[in-house]
């Protein structure tokens, strides 16, 4: 799936009202529905020395997804916010894979209308 794509898919998620852990939890579930293959990851995001630990994001066909980082870094527009490129990211990430499982529909079903 092509970073338009992957954004198309995913942008949406961004309005709920959730942290970077079930954020993610939210991006699989939608990511799996859509038989796309993902890598969830937990470690760090560094930015100019600002560190943010732990901290979960995933990723897909080459592009970072991380839709809590910026505002959890002070806004700053150089940290990433959406679907990424990974060649455009500019802040550091070090982590490793970890399983996050799909949500059930009956809760993916509330945490994306509210």
């Amino acid at each position: 799936m092509s970073y338009p794509q992957l954004k198309n898919l995913l942008d949406d998620l961004d309005a709920a009202k959730v942290e970077c852990d079930a954020m993610s939890r939210l991006v699989v579930t939608r990511l799996a529905r859509q038989h796309i293959p993902y890598q969830a990851m937990l470690g760090q995001v560094e930015l100019d020395g600002k560190v943010l630990s732990p901290h979960f994001w995933v990723e897909a066909d080459g592009c970072v997804i991380d839709y809590r980082a910026r505002q959890r870094l002070g806004g700053d527009e150089r940290a990433p916010h959406g679907v990424v490129p990974r060649e455009a990211v500019q802040a550091r990430y070090a982590g490793h894979q970890v399983v996050i499982d799909p949500l059930p529909d009956y809760l993916y079903e509330v945490a994306v209308k509210h």
